[in-house]
């Protein structure tokens, strides 16, 4: 590829299916709420049979890292996928347990409420102003990652899934339930290539209430073969591509040979 162009296609711990046969990408990279959200239904329906592998070769052998990323992120879980996918889960143990710190949603100190209004069909839609969901910190690093590497059979499906077709929307007017919805997105530098990347706010309710996770994918696509970094922080925190930035700087961007 030539130099500065851009790449191709412009609740915690894991959690597995039932049984080796029905193991998705989607079912081993839960990690909180957040990556479990990050792969969109189709990719996650893609891979039938997983098994677990040494994290430290499928890292230098498909990724050309040795040992852990920056911000305490160090290798939790390695997958590979009997359709040629390959996954390694990061976790830095201290922040990652941080979930339990995040703000709650109070209806007496934020003033914000549900309202009804109508569609053209008439048919009523319950929204939410989530803009009222309090920030814990910003300029904190992620909590979570992946490195996930498809198949060249699978690459364009996957980066048109997960890079296109976002829109951002107004978080006003966002339904009751909950949405995921971009916050910015652009290209980062990554040695000579410029990354797409797209940060997205993942708006949701447990028994506590309203609430938020920040993640952030990256995608590192430079042949046939797709690599997207996914990074995930704590409930109530706000993600930044500059981070990514620091974890990009840690990353080789010539494929393993």
């Amino acid at each position: 590829m030539n130099q500065n162009t851009s790449l191709t296609g412009s609740p915690s711990v894991e959690q597995t299916a039932q049984g080796p046969e029905r193991e998705s990408l989607g079912g081993i990279i839960v990690m909180g709420l957040g990556l479990m959200m990050i792969l969109s239904v189709g990719v996650m329906a893609l891979f039938p049979t997983a098994r677990d592998t040494d994290a430290a070769s499928l890292l230098s052998a498909s990724f050309g890292i040795d040992g852990g990323l920056p911000f305490g992120l160090e290798p939790v879980r390695a997958v590979s996928f009997a359709t040629g996918e390959q996954l390694v889960l990061f976790r830095d143990p201290d922040r990652s347990s941080e979930e339990a710190n995040a703000p709650r949603w109070l209806p007496s100190k934020s003033g914000a409420g549900w309202q009804i209004r109508f569609t053209k069909a008439k048919v009523k839609k319950q929204v939410f102003d989530w803009s009222t969901i309090p920030v814990a910190e910003e300029g904190q690093p992620p909590a979570e990652a992946a490195l996930a590497l498809f198949s060249s059979k699978t690459a364009k499906k996957v980066v048109q899934a997960q890079f296109n077709g976002i829109h951002f929307e107004d978080v006003t007017q966002l339904p009751l339930a909950g949405k995921t919805v971009p916050v910015d997105a652009g290209h980062l530098d990554w040695g000579q290539f410029d990354a797409p990347y797209i940060h997205l706010r993942h708006y949701g309710r447990d028994a506590t209430g309203p609430g938020f996770w920040d993640t952030l994918r990256v995608n590192l696509t430079s042949g046939s073969q797709a690599r997207i970094l996914y990074l995930r922080w704590p409930r109530g925190q706000a993600g930044h591509k500059d981070h990514a930035l620091e974890l990009l700087a840690a990353l080789p961007t010539e494929e393993p040979v």
